[in-house]
């Protein structure tokens, strides 16, 4: 029994011993229990309303940003490697007008000449792939790791692959 109940014993013939009890609990109605719950809980669902409503619109409007910024699919169909540089250095220094400059550019362009007659490929030691001398990842191998090539056969010959970057 719980303390609103109460416990009524109605005597109907007492000779007989007929009695007649009866449990007459106080109910409320559901309005006041519904009132006694807000008050106690009121601030509570209201607080967990608003967090409700503040993570759904967050949620919506990154949804549609991002929707709105999608571009689309973007396909790469080549190996990134970057261009290899021009053959010719002096171009560059050509359109700089002071003559000390042009005369170092012509003095590299004469050193890669011979270079490039002797060394047409460089390849890494630690590597199987090789490179066009004038390649920007061949002048970055270290000369104890370099080796060169006189034709992509000669390359070829032993195991070396074409880059992708210079060697089409």
């Amino acid at each position: 029994m719980s303390t609103s109940d109460s416990f009524e014993v109605e005597v109907l013939d007492e000779e007989k011993g007929l009695y007649k009890a009866s449990i007459e609990s106080e109910k409320q109605p559901a309005k006041t229990k519904l009132k006694n719950h807000w008050q106690k809980y009121g601030e509570k669902i209201i607080l967990f309303i608003g967090i409700l409503l503040i993570a759904g619109i967050s949620f919506e409007a990154g949804f549609l940003k991002g929707k709105n910024n999608q571009k689309g699919t973007v396909e790469v169909s080549q190996i990134a490697c970057a261009p290899c540089p021009k053959d010719d250095p002096s171009e560059e220094s050509g359109k700089n007008s002071t003559a000390s400059v042009s005369k170092t550019a012509s003095e590299v362009k004469n050193k890669l000449t011979s270079e490039n007659k002797k060394c047409a490929f460089v390849a890494s030691k630690n590597s199987n792939k090789y490179h066009l001398s004038t390649c920007q990842f061949a002048q970055k191998i270290k000369a104890e790791n370099r080796i060169c090539f006189s034709s992509k056969e000669e390359a070829e010959s032993r195991g070396y692959q074409g880059a992708k970057c210079c060697i089409k």
